[in-house]
């Protein structure tokens, strides 16, 4: 699921850049990613990886890039089936239509029983966002409508996540919205005033700021390679100046030592990052902060740490990861967890757990379980790309009754590809399919006080011509 996902991060910032990210990969990486591009019917040609500084002739820049209108419709359904959620909170269901060009953009949509839109133009070093779905800056958060998602979400995509109404006008370094990008934003979701923005090339940092409510927020998605390091960060935090919520991920891999590093840290408290940013600085609630690393040797050996602060509950606890036996087929591996509880109830316990492993290029099995308390837990983890650019995912826990000690569960973020949190729940089941024109995301999950069970289920399709 890494490589996957560093597949698709670099190639969405542009060709150039994706070339330069491939030629640091080792011979043997770049034959899989020419297989896998060729299966897809996606051309890169090898030449190009002989010097990507080569300069353009003056015939090169002068000739006109080939604009064509790229119509599209799309739609979506959720359901979620909880006990207490009123009848109109189960249901959600959109459909889009509209058209882009290089510089334009336009929908049309329908969410539920309300019409809205989105308009985005650049006009030489200008640029206007208006409506309900389009936005110069890259944040997942920001504007969110709480209802929607979009699993299409890109650099280039006519699917960008769906937002509360917003306006934005700005202007660029470059033209057509190349280079630095600054400008002024009002949305209402955000803040009562309007506000300003900024956005890097590459679209790798981007902040909004509002002075007089003091409401901000800020991205950064960056890579940076020296030799055999490779570092990534990806975080994204909004709120105002005194109380922000959000994550931030980073990940290191050193090749010549296969060694892997990640670390994530969040800040939430009963779901605020799915609110609005203006509902969301006002909520008062328990906030919940998280942090996790892991550091993985040879892809069986691994270290682990975790402590959270949510009200007075502090939970923290480490963990040792290595294989007894271990071939092409996969490893089994032992896996010792020391798990802590200090504040209302405190507690400790030991967890020891058998799983098989298999990790191979972007594919990932684990499956496994762990006695803890004299009770069982049962895990599972799987990750496999398929054809034309699809990825299928699952994760599930399955825990025994009346286990005091949360369970830590490592699952899918839209946000981002990694994303730990701590459970109670009697057992929580994920699938998601995700591709190019059509995503499905399921899941079941029991909480720890009831018999009843919560069901998920999010469809959704696009359909460009």
């Amino acid at each position: 699921m890494a490589e996957s996902a560093e597949i698709v991060s670099a190639s969405s910032r542009g060709e150039i850049y994706f070339l330069k990210w491939l030629k640091q990969k080792p011979e043997k990486t770049q034959r899989k990613i020419f297989i896998i591009f060729r299966k897809n019917n996606i051309i890169l040609k090898r030449k190009h990886l002989v010097d990507t500084k080569k300069k353009t002739t003056a015939t090169e820049r002068e000739a006109p890039r080939k604009k064509e209108n790229i119509y599209f419709v799309g739609g979506s359904y959720q359901n979620l089936d909880a006990r207490y959620l009123p009848s109109s909170g189960k249901n959600q269901s959109g459909q889009q239509a509209g058209f882009m060009t290089d510089n334009l953009s336009f929908i049309l949509e329908k969410r539920n029983e309300t019409f809205t839109g989105g308009f985005s133009g650049n006009f030489s070093y200008l640029q206007v966002f208006a409506g309900n779905r389009y936005k110069p800056i890259p944040q997942f958060y920001f504007a969110k409508d709480p209802d929607f998602y979009s699993a299409f979400d890109g650099k280039n995509s006519p699917l960008p996540q769906p937002i509360l109404t917003s306006y934005f006008l700005g202007f660029s370094s470059q033209k057509e919205g190349a280079g630095h990008r600054l400008g002024i934003y009002h949305s209402t979701s955000v803040s009562p005033e309007p506000g300003i923005y900024y956005v890097s090339p590459n679209r790798s940092y981007s902040f909004t700021w509002a002075p007089h409510s003091r409401i901000g927020s800020l991205l950064i998605n960056d890579r940076y390679s020296m030799k055999d390091w490779n570092l990534s960060l990806q975080g994204e935090g909004m709120g105002r100046s005194d109380q922000f919520f959000g994550f931030i991920y980073g990940k290191i891999f050193q090749a010549s030592w296969d060694l892997h590093w990640e670390g994530t840290a969040y800040r939430d408290g009963g779901n605020l990052l799915s609110l609005p940013v203006n509902e969301m600085v006002d909520r008062v609630g328990v906030r919940q902060d998280l942090q996790y690393t892991r550091l993985r040797w040879k892809k069986y050996y691994v270290l682990e740490a975790l402590q959270s602060l949510e009200g007075l509950r502090y939970e923290s606890g480490y963990g040792i990861h290595f294989p007894i036996f271990s071939s092409d087929y996969g490893a089994l591996v032992l896996r010792y967890r020391d798990y802590r509880e200090s504040g209302i109830s405190p507690n400790h316990s030991f967890g020891r757990g058998l799983f098989y492993e298999w990790r191979k290029d972007s594919y990932r099995i684990s499956l496994g379980t762990e006695a803890k308390e004299k009770k069982q837990e049962w895990e599972v983890k799987l990750s496999f790309p398929l054809m034309y650019g699809y990825l299928l995912e699952m994760s599930g826990i399955y825990r025994d009754k009346n286990i005091k000690m949360r369970s830590w569960f490592e699952n899918w973020s839209f946000a981002t590809n990694f994303n730990i949190n701590l459970t109670e729940r009697n057992e929580i089941w994920k699938l998601r399919l995700i591709g190019k024109e059509f995503s499905v995301n399921l899941s079941l999950s029991q909480r720890a006080d009831t018999v009843t069970y919560i069901y998920y289920a999010n469809i959704q399709f696009l359909h460009q011509f």
